[in-house]
């Protein structure tokens, strides 16, 4: 095929594409709503199982003593933890090292200048680090048993393991729903995009009988339907990339409301860090839709 011949048929395409401009936005939109639900789905999972993977590798348990329990119980129970082999490093905070940490704190500054340190009423502690994250439940059943309750006052780790839990839970509902969600969309899309070729087909069955009559081969009669899917593809991959960072925008506040934590900034630089991926991987799925949708209608509706 010569550039010329190319050059003719691509035009075809654009010309069957404005020539059904109203069929075509409706394809158009549909894809690129199917494109942001996918890009938006995908990039909330990543970053939230991100989160969620560095909120493990980095949670702690903190056992908070009553001021009754002595030195030696503390020592004691400190040896018992450390010598675990699934704890990586067991420390120490007396009441003094625990007020200057609350008075670095911001929220702590102004309460901490009341405080005699005297009388501190801040609790000793020993902060438990795992070598694996997976092993806190079992640390925490250990720490929890009763021959310790007696010197122990409270022990942090139930908290964070509910946070813990409502972030993976949220992944798997998210993964569930972002699935159905794209694949509904996915296939509201083809069936779209379907119907679109084939109306396009049957407007122009006149003017594809007369190509056949004066000797046009069938690429030449099969190209331009197939360039028009392609359009849908493309257009669509460049609305739904200028309207991502807008539903990012609108999507995060909810996510931040829900989990109480704040994933803007979060899905901001994952996406500017991984534009080209994103941007990729949505030509790729719609110029796949588009082409595929295209050869479908062809095989189906024209005979050539």
């Amino acid at each position: 095929m010569s550039w010329k011949t190319f050059t003719r048929i691509f035009k075809l395409g654009i010309t069957n594409f404005w020539r059904n401009r109203w069929l075509s936005l409706a394809a158009t939109l549909v894809m690129t709503l199917t494109l942001l639900i996918i890009s938006i789905f995908a990039m909330m999972t990543l970053v939230i199982s991100k989160t969620t993977d560095s909120i493990r590798d980095k949670m702690d348990i903190t056992v908070y003593f009553n001021d009754s329990a002595t030195v030696d119980q503390i020592v004691s129970f400190q040896h018992q933890i450390a010598a675990r082999t699934d704890v990586k490093e067991v420390r120490y905070i007396s009441k003094e090292e625990a007020l200057v940490s609350f008075k670095n704190q911001q929220a702590g500054k102004k309460v901490a200048d009341l405080i005699d340190p005297n009388e501190n009423p801040l609790p000793r502690s020993l902060e438990v680090k795992a070598n694996q994250a997976e092993s806190l439940d079992q640390i925490a059943t250990f720490l929890g048993q009763e021959t310790f309750t007696p010197m122990v006052h409270v022990i942090s780790y139930q908290e964070n393991r509910v946070v813990i839990n409502r972030l993976i839970g949220f992944t798997t509902f998210l993964k569930k729903v972002g699935w159905l969600f794209s694949g509904v969309f996915v296939l509201i899309s083809i069936l779209v995009i379907l119907n679109t070729i084939r109306l396009t087909i049957l407007t122009r069955k006149n003017e594809i009988e007369i190509m056949r009559l004066v000797g046009a081969n069938d690429n030449f009669i099969k190209v331009p339907f197939i360039i028009e899917g392609l359009l849908y593809g493309i257009i669509a991959t460049i609305i739904s990339t200028m309207f991502l960072k807008i539903g990012m925008q609108i999507i995060t506040p909810m996510m931040n409301q829900y989990l109480g934590m704040d994933f803007s900034n979060q899905m901001t630089n994952f996406f500017s860090g991984n534009f080209l991926s994103i941007f990729g991987m949505e030509i790729l799925v719609g110029i796949a839709i588009g082409i595929g949708c295209s050869l479908i209608s062809i095989r189906k509706y024209l005979k050539v």
